[in-house]
C-alpha cells in the first residue's frame, strides 16, 4: 500500500499530463517577461529619455530589431497556438506528446521571424518611423479587418489538419503545419503587427499590449469572423489616439 502511494503522480505531473501545451504557454510567458525587462532597461517605466524628437514632438526613437521582433512574436502569437498545440499533442503518440507541438511551434515562429526580417529591412530602407507612420499603419490595419481576404485568412487560421501519429512523417507534417499556420496568420494579422515594427519606445510596448489582446480575441473567440467590424473600429480608434498623441510616443 505504501509503495502504491509513493508512485502516485504529483500535482505537477497530473497538470502537465492534462495540459501538454504547457511548454508553449511557458515560452510565451518568458518572452513577455523578457520584453518587460527590455523596455524597463530602455527607461519605459522610469521616465528616462530614450528617444529624440523631430519637429512637433514626433518620436524618432529606435524601432524593434530582429531580436525584439522575435520576442514580440513569441509573446503575442504563441498564446493563440495553445489549442493547436494541445490538439497535436493529444492526437499523437504519448512519447511524442511534446515533440509534435515543439516542431509545430518552431516552424511557426521561424516563418514569422523570416517575415519580420523582410519587414524590418523595408522599414530601414524606406526610413519609416514615429507616431505618424504608426497611426497610418493602424489605419490600414483597420481597413484590412473589413476585407474579404481578412475573413478568409482568419478562418484558415483556425484549421489544423490531422497529423500522422508517429515517425518521420509526423515530424515533417508538424513542421509543415506550423509553417502553413504561420503563413495564414501573417495574411490575417500582419497589418496589425506592422505598426509595432514602426513604433519606438515606449509606444511599441503599449501597442504590443493592446494588439496582443486583439490578436488573441480574433484567433480564440468563437465566431470572431463575425466581430471583425468591431475590431476594425477599435483599431481605428487606436490609430486616432496615436495620431493625436494620446499614447506615449
Amino acid at each position: 500500500m505504501t509503495a502504491t502511494l509513493s508512485r502516485r503522480p504529483s500535482t505537477w505531473q497530473r497538470t502537465t499530463w492534462r495540459h501538454p501545451e504547457w511548454p508553449v504557454a511557458a515560452l510565451a510567458v518568458t518572452a513577455w517577461l523578457a520584453l518587460v525587462v527590455q523596455h524597463a532597461a530602455a527607461g519605459l517605466f522610469h521616465g528616462a529619455p530614450h528617444h529624440a524628437s523631430a519637429g512637433a514632438g514626433v518620436s524618432v526613437g529606435p524601432a524593434p530589431n530582429l531580436g525584439s521582433w522575435a520576442l514580440m512574436i513569441v509573446a503575442t502569437m504563441l498564446p493563440t497556438l495553445l489549442p493547436d498545440a494541445r490538439t497535436i499533442a493529444v492526437r499523437g503518440k504519448w512519447r511524442r506528446r511534446y515533440r509534435g507541438p515543439a516542431l509545430f511551434t518552431a516552424a511557426y515562429v521561424a516563418v514569422w521571424v523570416a517575415f519580420g526580417a523582410a519587414l524590418l529591412a523595408v522599414v530601414a530602407t524606406v526610413g519609416l518611423a514615429g507616431a505618424p507612420a504608426v497611426a497610418a499603419g493602424l489605419g490600414l490595419a483597420a481597413l484590412w479587418e473589413l476585407t474579404r481576404w481578412k475573413r478568409l485568412a482568419l478562418r484558415a487560421c483556425h484549421r489544423v489538419a490531422p497529423l500522422p501519429p508517429d515517425g518521420r512523417k509526423a515530424d515533417v507534417a508538424a513542421l509543415r503545419a506550423g509553417a502553413g499556420n504561420a503563413t495564414r496568420c501573417i495574411a490575417a494579422c500582419s497589418p496589425m503587427m506592422m505598426p509595432m515594427a514602426l513604433a519606438p519606445h515606449p509606444l511599441g510596448f503599449w501597442l504590443m499590449l493592446l494588439l496582443a489582446g486583439v490578436v488573441a480575441a480574433e484567433k480564440l473567440v468563437v465566431k470572431a469572423v463575425d466581430r471583425l467590424p468591431g475590431f476594425a473600429l477599435g483599431l481605428g480608434v487606436l490609430a486616432l489616439a496615436v495620431a493625436v498623441g494620446a499614447l506615449p510616443a
